[in-house]
């Protein structure tokens, strides 16, 4: 599919844009863990040239032309494959070092389609609203323990139960001036989706991470922050899901708490300076 397409425009290609299309044909297995910087650099060309081919093939960004790229791989079925490329019989150092690819490519890949503006207007909503109530399912669910936790410390009234009937009675106290974050990488958890229906008859708003692409999570939210969208649902392990929620999230917070940076937070710091470092009496 990615072949005919680039058939179809080579016309319109560029010299520059010709030679990653070149390199994408011969390298498609490789490109699954490449981030976009990695391509461009492999290519001696800009991010910006790599972006203007995939609009030319009518994707919306890298992110979304690596997603049918993966999609268009055959697939050999292998019992000796966990997933993606770690084998059983790998040795303990090949595996850490997949792992660290994937780690790696997920954060490289989040951080190139983060967008500023959604960014900046999730930081406000956070700031803003009077109660926040988060939910997630599975390791989804323990990332939005983890922004809990966070948001605690800068007095925030939040909470995140991994039980989806807690929660819908938690959202059913809640307005306008309040908000629901919802974590998930498929887009479609229906849970997740029922709850953001429940929260939208209550108008209230509602901010989403989940991975690029169309899906009913994606459009019920009132904000969305994308994650990659490059894992398959079938995984054992959720490396790279996990790994780019957490990129956003980590995101998120640095910038929320600097906006929120104050004597009470710089007491924080202080007070666990002292615990790490007790003086010598």
């Amino acid at each position: 599919m990615i072949e005919l397409k680039l058939r179809e425009v080579k016309k319109d290609l560029s010299t520059k844009e010709l030679k990653v299309a070149g390199y994408i044909i011969e390298n498609t297995q490789a490109l699954k863990n490449m981030s976009i910087q990695t391509l461009a650099k492999l290519n001696h060309v800009s991010t910006t040239t790599i972006l203007r081919l995939c609009n030319k093939l009518g994707y919306k960004g890298f992110s979304d032309f690596k997603v049918d790229l993966i999609g268009s791989i055959p697939k050999k079925l292998n019992n000796e494959i966990l997933q993606d490329d770690i084998n059983l019989n790998d040795s303990l150092a090949d595996v850490n070092s997949k792992v660290q690819a994937m780690e790696k490519s997920s954060i490289d890949e989040t951080h190139s389609i983060v967008n500023i503006h959604a960014l900046n207007n999730a930081i406000d909503l956070i700031i803003n609203c009077q109660k926040i109530v988060i939910f997630g399912v599975g390791s989804s669910g323990l990332v939005g323990k983890e922004l809990e936790y966070q948001l605690i410390k800068i007095k925030k009234d939040v909470n995140c139960h991994f039980d989806a009937h807690v929660t819908r009675s938690l959202i059913s106290t809640l307005d306008k001036n309040d908000l629901i974050i919802i974590i998930s990488h498929s887009g479609e958890t229906p849970e997740c989706v029922e709850l953001l229906k429940l929260a939208g008859q209550s108008l209230v708003p509602s901010l989403a991470i989940t991975k690029m692409g169309q899906s009913q999570i994606s459009s019920l939210a009132t904000l969305v922050l994308h994650t990659t969208s490059m894992e398959h649902a079938s995984r054992l392990i959720p490396i790279r899901s996990k790994i780019s929620q957490i990129s956003v999230v980590n995101m998120l917070l640095t910038n929320l708490f600097i906006r929120q940076y104050d004597e009470r937070l710089l007491l924080q710091i202080q007070n666990r300076e002292k615990r790490k470092y007790p003086s010598k009496q």
